[in-house]
């Protein structure tokens, strides 16, 4: 070897490790590298090993398409979770039990990778996962923009972050940005430009392969400016900040959002918010946080809770709850509904090639309550959700109806996802139907699985049975190997609804051409004539306001007389209507999936929670929002309700979706509800839009 000069000196010995055994996270195989130094007289001055793992980790970038992802010659999909702290708390506690049993807990979860969110983290972190065989994602610590002062420091980070990793065979990847801001964040004379961005990246794609030509980057998690090189990577939310991303219908229908053509992608963030157990809020949280002794639970809201969003946010999702623990139990059960809707809308996009769920494990009581295990390693609903999601050979149902009506053909999805390049052969994909716990459809089929990639194997089409009161189905699918063992089962529920019959009532339409009052008619079955001078019907259907003026004294008297005015998704602004002013006004963070029918009213009493969820659009072929505005005014009585505000609001106001108000002998009800394209194929819609225009009880009734 030349002579060592003064400073630091790099020497690189190549040798040859004949038949090694290759590290993969079901066999971890390691070795160790040993060096001795030697002064002039042969004496050991120094010495230093260091733990390293043969296998290779590669990014297909020249085929079609490209970004895929290959551990030791064999195509692997990554299946994570995000961290922010848990594991660098349990080495600063020296906690090594409690480090192999977190990331223990990971495997159990079926996760094979953690993004380490936006840091590096200890190497013992590394050496343990290293051991216990959970690859990891390493990031650069930036978020949304770099200071224009800072690209050298940030270019020399980047090399000393893979000097940090590159000997440990479970660190796959590396990224550099976090959610970069488009415009530089507003301030592009601080922050790097688009253009200068991109000569970044290529100076600290130089400066990783430099200390490491092997190196797989992802410069950019959450791409917020697009396009950047490399694999393409969104964050969404759109089960919690509603929309966020897509809409939730279209991502269960397939939809993703647009990015580059002809490249895998990924999702380096999803999940929603799923409160603490209450154990866990008693033991940690200052008691001003939680309900006072004797106060009445109905007063309390998360709200109280720093920094969480289920206060707000829940008017998104689920009812206004009454007590502390319901709270806890809705908030965990939308968390577990949220995570397994998206993660299997992952794996059957077969261009998903990463997925992490944001979090794993809070490294704080009240910490980020997005994570599926709380600070003390309780597992929330959605732990169990995403274990099952991510098993790497799964049977899986899929439909965007879930309630039918008596003598209605049933149709669902059936479809076999893979994650492993191996296929079981013969094996079978068996099925069955069940009524009140009876069989009542059984059968099996062979199952078409595809290596490392998720196909669709037909559809389980039934009709649905004459009921005489709302019943539900289980849907059950299995996959079963040549033994006859069950790699994996499923199963879903349906709902089956008696038939209603057509409507046979008359009313008066003032209507838009086609619009939504004259669509909800013609769908209920109504006879409709337009509203004339003679004595109008007992119900009058209004989605169009200037109409209503022309004609204001006819409709008054006869609302005045006893009949129902029924105005349909009234335009944004405020209207006089039967003498008071009503405001209708946008709903914050965009049209919704749910509206609370929790309001005690009579017409919406007997509906489930979940009633007014997730209904699905004939027009559309997919689950699509219900709700775009809401109403104001004096003295409404809320049929249904939805909360309103937006990112920056405290807190949100309860405001109506339906809502209704006397006027003399009959009464007004003003629905901002979309009936129109959801009554044909939802009962409830058709159930509450027959009430709505036939004589049913308000509550002063």
């Amino acid at each position: 070897l030349p002579a060592a000069g003064p400073g630091i000196n790099y020497y690189r010995l190549p040798f040859d490790l004949p038949n090694a055994r290759l590290w993969d996270p079901k066999t971890p195989w390691l070795y160790q590298a040993q060096v001795v130094l030697l002064d002039h007289t042969g004496q050991p001055v120094d010495t230093f090993t260091r733990q390293f793992g043969m296998r290779s980790f590669v990014m297909d970038e020249d085929g079609d398409p490209k970004g895929k992802f290959y551990l030791n010659g064999r195509e692997i999909r990554l299946r994570g979770a995000n961290t922010m702290g848990f594991e660098q708390l349990d080495v600063m506690n020296a906690n090594w039990d409690r480090l192999i049993d977190d990331i223990l807990l990971a495997k159990i979860c079926n996760l094979n990778f953690l993004r380490l969110t936006q840091r590096p983290v200890q190497e013992e972190v590394y050496d343990f996962c290293d051991r216990l065989g959970l690859m990891t994602q390493t990031d650069l610590p930036l978020f949304g923009v770099i200071r224009r002062n800072q690209f050298v420091e940030a270019v020399r980070q980047a090399g000393e972050m893979e000097k940090l990793v590159r000997s440990h065979p479970c660190n796959v990847l590396v990224s550099f940005i976090n959610e970069p801001f488009p415009n530089a964040g507003g301030k592009p004379h601080r922050h790097l430009t688009k253009p200068e961005m991109q000569g970044f990246f290529e100076a600290a794609i130089q400066a990783v392969h430099i200390a490491n030509p092997d190196r797989v980057i992802k410069p950019v998690d959450g791409d917020y400016d697009p396009p950047s090189p490399g694999l393409p990577d969104n964050h969404c939310y759109t089960g919690w900040y509603n929309g966020h991303g897509l809409d939730i219908g279209k991502l269960h229908k397939g939809y993703w959002q647009k990015v580059k053509p002809g490249w895998m992608y990924g999702c380096g963030e999803f999940g929603a918010e799923g409160l603490d157990p209450v154990d866990t809020m008693r033991k940690y949280y200052p008691p001003e946080w939680l309900p006072r002794p004797g106060e009445d639970e109905r007063k309390w809201s998360p709200n109280r809770i720093p920094q969480a969003q289920t206060g707000r946010f829940h008017y998104l999702w689920f009812d206004t709850q009454d007590t502390l623990e319901d709270w806890v139990y809705a908030s965990q059960n939308h968390q577990a509904r949220v995570v397994r809707l998206m993660a299997e809308a992952f794996r059957r996009d077969n261009r998903m090639n990463s997925f992490a769920v944001h979090l794993f494990i809070d490294a704080w009581p009240s910490g980020w309550m997005k994570s599926i295990m709380d600070v003390d390693r309780n597992p929330k609903q959605a732990y169990f959700a995403y274990l099952d999601t991510l098993n790497p050979l799964i049977a899986n149902l899929r439909t965007d109806r879930t309630s039918f009506t008596a003598g209605e053909q049933i149709c669902v999805e059936a479809w076999v996802c893979n994650d492993t390049d191996e296929c079981p052969k013969d094996a079978l994909l068996c099925y069955s139907v069940e009524r009140n716990c009876k069989v009542i459809l059984a059968q099996c089929t062979p199952a078409n699985i595809v290596s490392c990639s998720s196909s669709f194997q037909g559809f389980l089409r039934f009709k649905a049975p004459e009921v005489e009161k709302r019943e539900h189905l289980v849907i059950r699918l299995g996959l079963v190997d040549s033994s006859g063992r069950t790699v994996h089962d499923t199963y879903i529920q349906i709902e089956v609804f008696p038939s209603t019959g057509p409507a046979q009532s008359t009313v008066n339409i003032l209507s838009s051409r086609n619009g939504p009052a004259l669509q909800l008619a013609k769908t209920l079955g109504l006879r409709t004539r337009r509203l004339q001078s003679e004595k109008p019907e007992a119900v009058m259907l209004i989605d169009d306001v200037s109409d209503y003026l022309r004609k204001k004294n006819l409709v008054d008297k006869a609302v005045a007389d006893g009949a129902t005015a029924l105005f349909l998704e009234l335009p944004e602004g405020k209207h006089m209507i039967l003498g008071r002013e009503i405001e209708v006004r946008s709903c914050g963070m965009g049209e919704r999936h749910f509206v609370s029918r929790k309001t005690g009213h009579p017409l919406v009493a007997d509906f489930k929670p979940d009633d007014f969820a997730f209904w699905y659009d004939s027009r559309l072929d997919r689950i699509a929002p219900i709700l775009s505005s809401v109403v104001l005014g004096n003295e409404l009585e809320p049929i249904l309700i939805a909360g309103n505000g937006d990112w920056n609001s405290s807190e949100w106001i309860p405001c109506a979706a339906v809502a209704e108000f006397a006027h003399g002998k009959g009464r007004v009800r003003l629905c901002q509800l979309r009936l129109s394209g959801f009554v044909d194929c939802n009962p409830v819609a058709r159930i509450f839009g027959l009430r709505l225009v036939q004589s049913w009880p308000t509550r002063r009734e």
